[in-house]
């Protein structure tokens, strides 16, 4: 019984780990939406909204509900929060999220205040800026990449994050 606590405990601690140095584990589309983690000096909190229309003064207005449910063809939005909850300057962060599967990444919607954005298009082994990466064909032709070929996303935060400050970084899919 001892044994099995401990597994589970190492178990939470390494998930936990992974997401503290900034690696973000892709949050299925029709889960809770929200997932959070604390380790060292950041806070981790991520939030999974789909895109709808409301009107609103005779205008369609986009607004962002809970992904409970999402058909082919919709609009997802990933956010994912970070807060230093040290006494400390954090340095060197990374988040990084997959793209989900099933779905593919809207151009230019990656955004993040303070951040410098790079994709993958090799599972997460390289990332570049869009529009300078290059994927082989079936044909064995080298192609640019386009958003759909993006299997990652990359923000490197510049500078440190004071203590006590949460800043945001997100992005949006179309679910196939």
């Amino acid at each position: 019984m001892i044994k099995q606590q401990q597994k589970e405990q190492l178990g939470k601690f390494k998930l936990a780990n992974k997401l503290a140095i900034g690696v973000i584990i892709s949050l299925g589309l029709f889960g809770s939406g929200a997932l959070s983690a604390q380790q060292g000096y950041l806070q981790v909190t991520s939030k999974v909204q789909k895109m709808i229309y409301v009107n609103q003064n005779g205008q369609r207005v986009p607004t962002y509900i809970p992904a409970v449910k999402v058909l082919p063809g919709e609009i997802v939005q990933y956010n994912t929060f970070f807060q230093n909850i040290s006494g400390n300057a954090a340095d060197n962060i990374n988040i990084v999220n997959p793209i989900p599967k099933h779905t593919v990444y809207l151009p230019n919607s990656a955004q993040g205040h303070n951040t410098h954005i790079v994709f993958s298009v090799d599972g997460g082994r390289h990332y570049g800026k869009a529009g300078t990466l290059k994927v082989r064909a079936r044909d064995g032709k080298i192609y640019p990449a386009k958003p759909s070929d993006y299997t990652h996303i990359r923000w490197q935060y510049k500078g440190s994050l004071p203590p006590q400050q949460r800043k945001a970084v997100g992005f949006k899919v179309r679910l196939l």
